[in-house]
């Protein structure tokens, strides 16, 4: 064997290496950097309504769905009443079905003691990210 073999193979080591090294850390940084997912979305405006917290549930809704828990009574709004009964009605729930039709999405959820209460939650893509816009009816 000549030198010159031997260093071909610890090179050509060193740089499928390298690639491998490359393609791994762009696949990590592209599942950083992605939007989660609707149902992720929906999850974690659930949770931050069962722990009633205002600053978390932000980065989940929407600002005009904000504005509309803030303008209504409770009695005019089912987010106003999630928002006052989130930590019983959001204990336990189950995420259900979700559809997806270009910058929108419905994702069923099931709830409350027993999960028998239904609501479809609306989402549309701002710019990049989902987030929760409204209820079905």
């Amino acid at each position: 064997m000549t030198n010159a073999d031997k260093t071909k193979k610890p090179l050509t080591a060193y740089i499928v290496s390298g690639a491998v090294v490359l393609v791994l850390a762009a696949v990590v940084l592209i599942a950083a950097l992605s939007p989660p997912a609707p149902e992720k979305v929906v999850s974690g405006m659930l949770d931050s309504l069962a722990k009633q917290d205002l600053g978390a549930l932000e980065k989940f809704v929407s600002p005009s769905v904000l504005e509309e828990m803030a303008a209504l009574s409770e009695d005019q709004s089912r987010l106003q009443a999630f928002w006052q009964e989130g930590a019983q009605l959001f204990s336990q729930y189950q995420l259900g079905e979700t559809a997806v039709s270009g910058d929108q999405a419905m994702v069923t959820v099931y709830y409350g003691p027993g999960l028998i209460q239904v609501e479809d939650f609306i989402l549309r893509r701002e710019g990049w990210r989902w987030r929760v816009s409204g209820l079905g009816d």
